[in-house]
């Protein structure tokens, strides 16, 4: 029997379901070492601003080019930062579907005179370990280990559902929209890790919106949340959370506003915009973007280097954004170093990265004792 720390715990649920599915012959075929999903590039289930070839965006003021926010004094309304972190690897194969175990972890810090402290949530809980399988391939053998893994104490997720439980079934091939091709391995795995994206997405949200509802935040009023990442929950009631995001892979500009950006000034910022993939979602999904470059470009920086893209409600005011610009500014001290992100990250959300780490990296054992279980009882 594979031990954990508790009868209950991830490793042992899962070694449960393994050696039941063992009995009636369904064996997990394990490779040399098991491969980290996190490391791998994909073609598939990129952010949504690589979903879509570039395109003109909506521009909100005109001319398009950059302005000057003001400078910065110090001061920042951000008072409540979110941030996420994931972890996941392909510990084996059933026939030729993956299987992929994942861990995610999220939380929210405040700062109150310059102090941080975890802000305690009642739920959703701050690490979540699953297990992720493409159960809708058609395979039997995949069926069956799935529904030894919820006799084994694992749950499943609704559509829309924000994780409660801390050990997780999902179903990397449950909303494609198609039919997976069962010998389809590279796919299947690569639909995998999108689950595992989602899920983070699904936790970070969770917390969003108990945020919002919690009567410390509501007796705040002037009291902001700095999110990393793209706001993926915001809702009417809210309207005190921007996104921040640290990597411009593509641009959101065509033609000569492309130039712009590219030499867009340190401490400036570019006119907003909606960008064109977020033109095909409803009006309530979409969002306020702009550039703001934060350090000047680092030695060995492309023009992108610096750059990020703020997020905010689709009708927020010039004037908000330049003040939501500055803020973002002041948040430059202490640099984020030695993270190599660094200069287009804001160290309250580092410090963040740095509280959830070693939650999701004491995964690594977790991995490693599966790895070791399903080498002497799996199919080499």
């Amino acid at each position: 029997m594979l031990t954990g720390r508790t009868t209950d715990d991830f490793v042992a649920r899962l070694g449960r379901a393994l050696e039941q599915a063992g009995r009636r012959g369904i064996h997990v075929t394990v490779g040399n070492g098991t491969c980290d999903l996190e490391a791998q590039q994909f073609s598939r289930d990129a952010p949504d601003e690589e979903q879509f070839p570039p395109g003109r965006p909506h521009h909100l003021e005109a001319p398009p080019g950059p302005r000057d926010p003001g400078t910065p004094d110090g001061a920042s309304k951000f008072c409540y930062f979110l941030d996420g972190v994931q972890s996941s690897r392909e510990i084996g194969r059933v026939g030729m579907a993956p299987v992929v175990v994942a861990t995610v972890a999220a939380a929210i810090i405040n700062r109150c005179e310059r102090r941080f402290s975890r802000m305690p949530l009642e739920s959703p809980p701050t690490v979540v370990q699953a297990v992720i399988l493409p159960r809708g391939a058609g395979d039997e053998s995949v069926a069956a280990l799935w529904d030894l893994l919820l006799e084994a104490g694992f749950a499943g997720l609704g559509p829309e559902e924000v994780p409660s439980a801390r050990h997780l079934v999902l179903d990397s091939a449950e909303y494609l929209g198609e039919a997976v091709d069962p010998s389809d391995y590279v796919g299947m795995r690569e639909h995998a890790r999108g689950r595992v994206r989602s899920l983070r997405e699904r936790l970070e949200g969770g917390m969003l919106r108990n945020w919002e509802l919690d009567d410390r935040t509501l007796e705040e009023p002037d009291a902001w949340i700095a999110v990393d990442g793209q706001l993926k929950e915001v809702r009417e009631s809210n309207r005190r959370a921007v996104g921040l995001i640290k990597s411009v892979a593509r641009p959101e500009f065509v033609g000569k506003d492309v130039g712009m950006l590219l030499d867009l000034e340190p401490g400036m910022r570019t006119t907003s915009f909606v960008p064109d993939w977020q033109l095909r979602r409803a009006p309530g999904e979409q969002r306020t973007s702009w550039y703001l470059r934060v350090w000047p470009r680092q030695p060995g920086a492309d023009a992108l280097g610096s750059l990020m893209r703020v997020e905010a409600p689709r009708d927020t005011p010039p004037e908000t954004i330049d003040e939501i610009s500055r803020w973002v500014l002041a948040e430059r001290a202490p640099i984020s170093k030695p993270d190599p992100r660094w200069p287009a990250m804001i160290y309250p959300i580092h410090h963040v990265e740095k509280i959830l780490k070693p939650l999701v990296q004491g995964s690594e054992r977790d991995y490693a004792r599966l790895e070791r279980y399903i080498s002497r009882n799996g199919r080499n």
